[in-house]
């Protein structure tokens, strides 16, 4: 699989790895959590299992509940 463009490419990553990536992701862009989203573990695992990237799993939840990124609302996000 190519990278993609959070430079994040397919490795075999457990699904603990998997879901902590989708949820720093999501703090960076959304400022929320995994449990602040409200997704639950059979989601996640059904995504994981089709070798989704947590990009492209944080967009497309993005995407599917318009949220708005941090970034709309000038949020800096210390790390």
């Amino acid at each position: 699989m190519n990278s993609l463009e959070d430079g994040w490419a397919w490795t075999d990553m457990t699904f603990s790895e998997w879901s902590m990536a989708v949820n720093r992701r999501l703090k960076d862009i959304y400022a929320i959590s995994i449990a602040d989203a409200g997704i639950d573990r059979k989601l996640l695992k059904s995504h994981w299992e089709e070798k989704e990237a947590p990009f492209d799993f944080v967009s497309w939840f993005g995407n599917k509940y318009d949220l708005d990124p941090r970034q709309m609302f000038g949020h800096v996000w210390m790390k």
